[in-house]
């Protein structure tokens, strides 16, 4: 029985192999993934985002890109929109690339971000990305 011993250490690294592949493909699925949007945004007092739904619990961020007033403040407000609509909380941001809102441990659901300043006649226009994991 020469051959058997070979053939049983094959077979042996060939299953170890595939446990190994099941399992990595398995870790890999239940990661979760982040979803974004980026939006235009011209308010002069206030503006609403598009409503978006997050899948699972977890963070939502709004982030801007661009603003022509990047020495202003703006306020960004999370709402909850599906059933009873209400506040998350707010954030105050300078109107400046990279500057972000970031709301922890949010439960799955329907949400919308509105987006104020001071009511000054002047029109903030730019760019952002609403975020959730």
């Amino acid at each position: 029985m020469p051959r058997s011993r070979p053939v049983r250490r094959h077979v042996t690294r060939i299953t170890a192999t595939a446990l190994c592949a099941v399992a990595l493909a398995v870790t890999q699925t239940t990661q979760a993934h982040a979803a974004g949007r980026t939006v235009r945004f011209s308010f002069q007092y206030l503006w609403l985002t598009p409503e978006f739904t997050t899948g699972a619990r977890g963070a939502i961020h709004f982030t801007v890109k661009k603003c022509d007033h990047p020495s202003q403040k703006m306020t960004v407000l999370l709402r909850r929109t599906d059933g009873f609509n209400y506040d998350i909380g707010s954030r105050t941001l300078t109107c400046r690339a990279g500057q972000r809102a970031v709301f922890t441990d949010q439960p799955k659901g329907t949400f919308e971000f509105e987006l104020g300043k001071l009511d000054d006649g002047e029109y903030f226009k730019g760019t952002g990305t609403s975020s959730y994991r």
